[in-house]
This record gives structure tokens, C-alpha cells and sequence, in this order.
């Protein structure tokens, strides 16, 4: 197996230990498994796998319902090691989504998110940033309640995401070691931190929510928005409020704003500001004001020792 750590090492960057698996987990195995695969247990990025190496034919179907039967009794994923195989075999398990990699060639695992072709092509640098989901996903867990244990779908449609959008979410949060995944079919999050240490761990990787701004003049009526900006600053912290009236909206929510009552204005010559957020912020509100932590990333990189003050306050206040 020394080739496939070779290429494991060259491609993800990282050492594994590939380990034969324990004679008692081995007689659990049917004697069909045990005489057309070697079993392996390895650990790639903190994840635990299993390594079963093809000794010979194979139909595709066949694989992928031996796959499950080994993921079945070891309670994890399982990846086909290959040595040699046809470009045509090749399509028929990407398809299928059956995880392989021929040492040297090819490296399809995704469920980690991995889909290598070339050999000596590395993947993609994990990005630093958090995406919006996974940015309302960390913060509601820090400031809301837990999400340990809820499944993808779960999430999904607690915050009316996609599925595709939380799998990747929660696979940057696994990659980044801020999180664990626990289950095989039925994945859930697992936070390694409490929230305190969590929270310093990943405020670096987090961005401000706001994604445009516009000021307007009139006055809105009874509309889904939310106190934000410096009246969220000063209903947080000791910081006076502000004579504009500042409001946070969902993603697309703009295109309902406006009309006979509110009218555009140029920038600072409005009485109304309205936030157009990269995540819902009906997720993370307090009542009608936006959550502190929301805030602070609003105004963490603004040079004023006031405001600088302010912030201190918020993240003391917080009960983690």
C-alpha cells in the first residue's frame, strides 16, 4: 500500500496510516468480502475510513451494494481501492457515486468533497472565507441553540437551504477542524470547541453579513426587517443611537422595497438605510434587532476606539 500513501501524500498533502483491521472486525465480514477485498481502516482528515482493495473483477453494481455492506458493519465510509481500470468503468462509478482511487491515476471520494482526475494535480486550497450558510450556521449554533446531531436535511430545511449548500458547509467546518462529522448516511455536526473558544476560533474566517445598502426617504410600514447598524450597536452597548433608522433584509428582499412612501435618497441624505444581508437575518434576530454578533462582525474593522469599546462590551455580555 505504499503507492497509495504516496499518492495520497502528493495529491492531498497529508501522511496516512493505513492499518490492517482487527481479526474480530474481520470475522464479521461475509466470506464473499473477505475473498475479493483487503480491508483497511485509515484516518484522512480526521475522518475515519475503510480501504477496501479490489482483487479482481468487478461489475459496478456489484461494488457499490459490497460498499454498503462494509459500510453497514463498520459504521463508516468505504473507498474501493482499484489498481487498473477502463475509462468507461471509470464514468460508470463517478455516476454512481461510489468512492475509488487508482493509486497514481484517479481519486473520487464525495462525501469528503474530493474529485481528483490527474496525477500530481493537488485540490483546491480549502478557502479561508465562510460562505453565508456556513457563516448563519456557526452563529445560530453559537447564539441560538445547539445544532449537534441534526442531520443535513435536517438543517436544510430549517434554513431553507439546499442540501448540496449544508453538505458543503458542513464539509468546510470539518475541513477547517471546527467540527467533526459523525454517521455515515445520516451525517450530523459534531463542535470539537465550547462556544467561547469556538467563537475565537472562527470570528477570523467570518465576514461582514452586509451585502449593499441603500438610504431612502418616507417611512415603512409593517414590513420583515430588522433593527441593525448603529440602533442594534446602541440597543447592544452603551454607544448613543442614531437618527437614521437602519433595517437588515434577507438576500433579494430589495426588489420589495420602495414605492409611493419610500423613496430612494443619495447616501447619508435619507432618514431610512436599508442592509441587504448574505444570510437571513431572521435566523439570528433578537426581537426586532439583529443578533450581537452580527454586529460586531458589522463593525469590528472600523478604526474607532468608541466603537472599538462597544464591541468589547458586546462580546462580554454574551452568555456562552
Amino acid at each position: 500500500m505504499e503507492d497509495l500513501k504516496m499518492y495520497i501524500k502528493d495529491t492531498l498533502g497529508v501522511d496516512v496510516d493505513i492499518k490492517a483491521i482487527h481479526p474480530d472486525k474481520r470475522k464479521a465480514l461475509p466470506l464473499y468480502i473477505k475473498s475479493e477485498y483487503n480491508i483497511f481502516r485509515v484516518k484522512l482528515f480526521r475522518q475515519d475510513l475503510i480501504f477496501a482493495e479490489v482483487k479482481g473483477g468487478f461489475t459496478t453494481e456489484k461494488l457499490r451494494k459490497n460498499i454498503e455492506t462494509i459500510n453497514k458493519i463498520f459504521n463508516t465510509n468505504t473507498v474501493a481501492i482499484i489498481r487498473q481500470l477502463e475509462a468507461y468503468t471509470r464514468k460508470r462509478l463517478v455516476e454512481k457515486k461510489i468512492p475509488f482511487i487508482i493509486p497514481g491515476k484517479q481519486m473520487y471520494m464525495p462525501d469528503l468533497l474530493i474529485d481528483l482526475k490527474e496525477f500530481g494535480v493537488r485540490p483546491k486550497v480549502q478557502p479561508k472565507a465562510m460562505t453565508p450558510a456556513t457563516q448563519l450556521l456557526v452563529l445560530y449554533h453559537l447564539q441560538k441553540e445547539p445544532l449537534e446531531e441534526m442531520n443535513f436535511k435536517s438543517l436544510a430545511e430549517k434554513f431553507n437551504y439546499d442540501q448540496a449548500t449544508i453538505t458543503r458547509s458542513a464539509y468546510y467546518l470539518h475541513n477547517m477542524e471546527i467540527c467533526t462529522l459523525k454517521g455515515t448516511k445520516e451525517k450530523s455536526l459534531h463542535f470539537n470547541l465550547d462556544k467561547r473558544e469556538l467563537w475565537d476560533k472562527v470570528e477570523p474566517l467570518m465576514s461582514s453579513p452586509v451585502k449593499r445598502t441603500q438610504y431612502f426617504s418616507g417611512w415603512i410600514g409593517e414590513m420583515d426587517l430588522y433593527r441593525t447598524n448603529n440602533n442594534a450597536l446602541a440597543h447592544y452597548t452603551d454607544v448613543n443611537d442614531d437618527v437614521v433608522d437602519f433595517y437588515a433584509v434577507r438576500p433579494g428582499y430589495f426588489k420589495f422595497i420602495g414605492g409611493v412612501n419610500l423613496r430612494k435618497a443619495a447616501f447619508l441624505e435619507g432618514n431610512i438605510c436599508i442592509e441587504e444581508w448574505k444570510y437571513d437575518p431572521f435566523y439570528l434576530a433578537e426581537s426586532e434587532f439583529v443578533d450581537p454578533l452580527s454586529v460586531y462582525l458589522c463593525f469590528r474593522n472600523k478604526p474607532d476606539e468608541r466603537i472599538e469599546m462597544a464591541l468589547e462590551q458586546i462580546i462580554g455580555n454574551i452568555k456562552w
